[in-house]
C-alpha cells in the first residue's frame, strides 16, 4: 500500500512539472530594473532548488522504507516533513545575492525593520499554524487509542465485547506518532530559519524598488510555507488513511459502537483529501518559485 502511494504520488508530481513547465513558458518575461535582476533570478534559482532537494530527499527515505521492511515503515511516519525540513535548510543556508549599484552611484533602502514573522503573506501564518495544530491532534488522538501489538509495540488497534475482540494493525499510534512529531519540530524549525533567510536579506538600493522588495519577498516566503504545507499536508494525510482503513478493520460489526465506524470513514476521506492537497501544494510552490519576479514593477514600455 505505501509502495503504490508514494509511486502516485511520485507521478502526481511528475504532472505536475510538467503543467508548471507548460505554464510558466507561456508567460511573458517580466521586464525590471538590471539592477535587481540578478538578485531576483537569485531568488527564484534558490527556491527550486530547495523543492527538488525536497523531493529528492523525500523519494530517498521512501526507497529506504520499502526496502527495509524491518523497519515496520516508521520512516515514512517523518519522511515528507523531513524532506521538507532538509530543502528548506538548503535555502537558508545557500548565500544571499545582493543588488550591484554602479561605482560612485547612492545606495539607499528604507529604514523598516524586517523580520521572518513581516515577509510573510497576510493569512499564511494563520494557515500553518491551524494545520499544525491539526497535525498535533490527529496524532495525539492515534496515540491515545492505539493499543500494543503482539510485541509490544503503539501499532494496532483494537476492540471486544461480550467475549469476543478484534485486533488491526498497522495503526499509527507512538510508534508512528512519535517520530511525526520530531519530523513536524525540524520542519517548523527549518521554516523559521529560511523566513529569517529572506528577511535579512539587504534590500534593493533604489527608493523606488521598495515595492519590489516587498513582492520578491512575499513570494519566496509563501513559496517556503507552501512546500512546508504540503509536507505536512502528505504525513498528516498518509496518517489518516491509515487510521480510517485499519480502524476499518478492526471493527466488529455489531458489536463495536457505530460512532467508531463513522470516525473510520471520517478520517479515510479526510485522509485521501489531504493527500491530494499535499500534491497540490507542492505544485503552487513550484509555481510561485518559477513566477518570483513576474509581479515586480517594471520598466516603462518604450514609446513609439
Amino acid at each position: 500500500m505505501a509502495g503504490f502511494a508514494v509511486n502516485l504520488y511520485a507521478l502526481g508530481v511528475v504532472v505536475a512539472v510538467v503543467i508548471v513547465w507548460v505554464i510558466t513558458h507561456r508567460r511573458r518575461t517580466a521586464r525590471m530594473p538590471e539592477h535587481i535582476m540578478p538578485v531576483v533570478a537569485a531568488s527564484r534559482r534558490r527556491a527550486l532548488l530547495a523543492i527538488a532537494c525536497a523531493l529528492v530527499v523525500f523519494f530517498a527515505v521512501a526507497v529506504a522504507g520499502l526496502s527495509i521492511p524491518g523497519l515496520l515503515g516508521w520512516p515514512f511516519a517523518a519522511a515528507s516533513t523531513v524532506a521538507g525540513a532538509a530543502g528548506l535548510l538548503l535555502y537558508a543556508l545557500t548565500p544571499p545575492r545582493v543588488a550591484e549599484v554602479p561605482v560612485g552611484a547612492p545606495r539607499s533602502a528604507g529604514l523598516e525593520r524586517r523580520s521572518w514573522l513581516t515577509v510573510i503573506p497576510k493569512g499564511w501564518l494563520h494557515g500553518f499554524v491551524e494545520l499544525g495544530a491539526v497535525f498535533v491532534a490527529v496524532v495525539v488522538f492515534c496515540g491515545l487509542t492505539a493499543v500494543a501489538d503482539d510485541h509490544g509495540r503503539s501499532r494496532a488497534i483494537g476492540f471486544g465485547d461480550q467475549g469476543v475482540s478484534s485486533l488491526a494493525s498497522p495503526y499509527p499510534g507512538w510508534f508512528y506518532g512519535i517520530p511525526a512529531l520530531v519530523g513536524l519540530g525540524v520542519l517548523a524549525a527549518a521554516v523559521i530559519l529560511a523566513l529569517h533567510r529572506i528577511g535579512s536579506a539587504a534590500a534593493f538600493p533604489a527608493p523606488e524598488d521598495a515595492n519590489a522588495d516587498v513582492q520578491w519577498r512575499q513570494a519566496s516566503a509563501s513559496v517556503i510555507l507552501k512546500l512546508a504545507m504540503g509536507a505536512m499536508l502528505f504525513t498528516l494525510g498518509g496518517i489518516m488513511l491509515m487510521a480510517g482503513t485499519t480502524m476499518g478493520n478492526a471493527v466488529i460489526e455489531d458489536l463495536t459502537p457505530v460512532v467508531w465506524s463513522v470516525i473510520s470513514n471520517a478520517i479515510s476521506i479526510l485522509g485521501v483529501l489531504f493527500l491530494v492537497l499535499s500534491l497540490i501544494s507542492v505544485t503552487l510552490a513550484a509555481l510561485t518559485a518559477f513566477t518570483i519576479g513576474e509581479r515586480l514593477a517594471r520598466l516603462p514600455e518604450p514609446v513609439r
